[in-house]
């Protein structure tokens, strides 16, 4: 019993004394970089965070704001063995043929959705329905007009 106890104490008093000697990480990083920090990015991060790409912290002047408007819905379905992959394959096509359209997938439990488009106004979200149909006949019969939140650049 006494080596035990005589055990815990030099355990414990090693472990202070070992806490005590060790900076903190804000303290290390001072003290090892005298006050230099090295970002490393990846290339695609760094063009992400140009200015004349809407970074608005790098004095870029565009803004997204976000309102009321409409999307196209081109799946909705609650089937959870099919409803997922069948969404997203949708949102790959979709997003293949029209790349300026925004595809927006969501997952309601139990439902997927993808929606497409960010539409102030009603018809123009109907105008593009029309060509979505003809390029995708297969889907056409589920596409509808929604009123959802919307992402507008200013």
């Amino acid at each position: 019993m006494n080596r035990l106890l005589l055990l815990i104490f030099v355990a414990l008093g090693a472990s202070m004394a070992l806490a005590q000697s060790q900076a903190t990480i804000v303290e290390h990083i001072q003290s090892s970089s005298q006050g230099r920090v090295t970002v490393n990015q990846p290339a695609a991060l760094a063009e992400r965070l140009r200015p004349e790409n809407g970074n608005p912290e790098n004095g870029a002047k565009a803004t997204a704001k976000n309102r009321v408007g409409y999307r196209i819905q081109v799946f909705a379905d609650k089937n959870q063995r099919t409803a997922k992959s069948e969404a997203m394959a949708r949102e790959r096509n979709v997003q293949t043929r029209f790349p300026e359209l925004g595809c927006y997938l969501s997952y309601n439990a139990p439902t997927w959705r993808m929606r497409v488009g960010d539409f102030v106004t009603r018809e123009e979200a109907l105008e593009m329905m029309q060509q979505l149909k003809k390029e995708f006949p297969s889907y056409a019969r589920e596409m509808i007009v929604v009123k959802d939140r919307i992402n507008v650049t200013l």
